[in-house]
Formats: C-alpha cells, sequence, structure tokens
C-alpha cells in the first residue's frame, strides 16, 4: 500500500483590500491574526504546510516559525488573479511533494484548531476512497476542506476567488463527505477591522 501522504496548504496571499492593512500582521493574543491558524496546522498530523504567499507582502506573522521545520514559502506572481491562482500555486506544490492529499487552510481563520485537521485526516484515513471531506454549518460547506489527489485536476477550471468549495460544490453524488459543526466561531473569517476587533475579544475572553 502506498504510504498516505498529506500536505497543508495555507493561503495567505490574499490582499487584505476589506482592512485596509495587513490583516495577517495584526496582533492576536500572543501570536498575530495570520500565525494562529498556522500554528495549528504544524501542530497537526500533516506531513508538511505549504504558506502561499505575495511576494510583496511583510510576513512578519511568519517570523516566529523562522526555525521550525515541516513547512516551506512559495510566492504566488499571480496572486492578483484571486484565491484560485493562491490554490493552484499550493497544490502544484504539494503535488511535487508527492501528497495524496491537502488540506486547504485559510490564514485569515484564527480560529481554526489543530483537532479540526486531524479530524479531516482521520477520516480520510478511515476510508481513503473519499476524493474530499469538508465541514459543514448550516448547510454551507466551511474551510479547512480536505482534497484528495483524484480530483486535483478539476482546481485547474477554478477562476478569480473561487476556492476549494468550487470543486465540492454539486459532487454530492460522489464519494466525498461532510462533518456537521455547530459551532460557527471555529470558521470565523477576519476581513474587516470590525471582525479584528471581535475575535481580540474572543480570544482576550479566552485567556
Amino acid at each position: 500500500m502506498d504510504h498516505t501522504r498529506l500536505v497543508g496548504i495555507y493561503l495567505a496571499a490574499g490582499r487584505s483590500s476589506r482592512m485596509g492593512c495587513s490583516k495577517l500582521n495584526l496582533p492576536l493574543g500572543n501570536r498575530f491574526v495570520g500565525s494562529m491558524a498556522f500554528q495549528a496546522a504544524l501542530d497537526s498530523k500533516l506531513e508538511a504546510v505549504i504558506a502561499v504567499t505575495r511576494k510583496e507582502d511583510s510576513l512578519h506573522w511568519l517570523a516566529p516559525f523562522s526555525e521550525v521545520l515541516g513547512w516551506r514559502l512559495i510566492d504566488c506572481d499571480q496572486a492578483d488573479r484571486g484565491l484560485s491562482a493562491s490554490l493552484k500555486a499550493g497544490v502544484s506544490a504539494a503535488s511535487q511533494l508527492g501528497a495524496s492529499g491537502v488540506v486547504v487552510l485559510l490564514a485569515d481563520q484564527p480560529n481554526v484548531t489543530y483537532w479540526m485537521i486531524n479530524r479531516l485526516i482521520e477520516e480520510f484515513l478511515g476510508a481513503p476512497d473519499y476524493s474530499y471531506i469538508a465541514y459543514t454549518h448550516n448547510g454551507v460547506s466551511k474551510p479547512p476542506i480536505l482534497i484528495t489527489k483524484r480530483i486535483f485536476s478539476l482546481i485547474e477550471d477554478l477562476e478569480g476567488d473561487q476556492g476549494a468549495r468550487e470543486i465540492i460544490r454539486g459532487r454530492e453524488s460522489e464519494t466525498g463527505k461532510q462533518i456537521l459543526l455547530e459551532s460557527n466561531e471555529c470558521f470565523f473569517d477576519v476581513d474587516t477591522m470590525e471582525d479584528y476587533q471581535f475575535v481580540k475579544k474572543m480570544w482576550q475572553n479566552i485567556r
């Protein structure tokens, strides 16, 4: 049996246009917005993590991981074409590593935890015939999403800001699994300053 190799794709090449500043560099607790889910990915059972960034961006949020093993950085030259370009770059890099599948993560989702990632991995390892495994809340698929190499080719058809959800949308007849998660806070993404203030208070309450 071939070795199953699952790689994380951490999409961090957005422009933060709605925020008006680099949202991933905003402080959150003793870390940064962008470093929260990245740490979760490194703490998970993923064999490697690929951070997809924009060449001209300040990567202050990645500085704490400079001496950490298990991840690599790639610049997306076509980041201006939207999320799909970053996803394609990440999947291409993961394929070069021999990935059996990828877990797609968004850098602006600071509440994603390692156990959420591990749940996707465990579900796949228990039934490797799945083509994808995704969380769902109120009937909507949410990242992180695990996509296996059998449907990597579908990523080439994505355009603009289409992401992993577009691949699995309408594919209920194929082999896949949706995991219901009642809490929407796990999927909270930081797009605006109001979002940032909300998640900042959330983390202050936790501590």
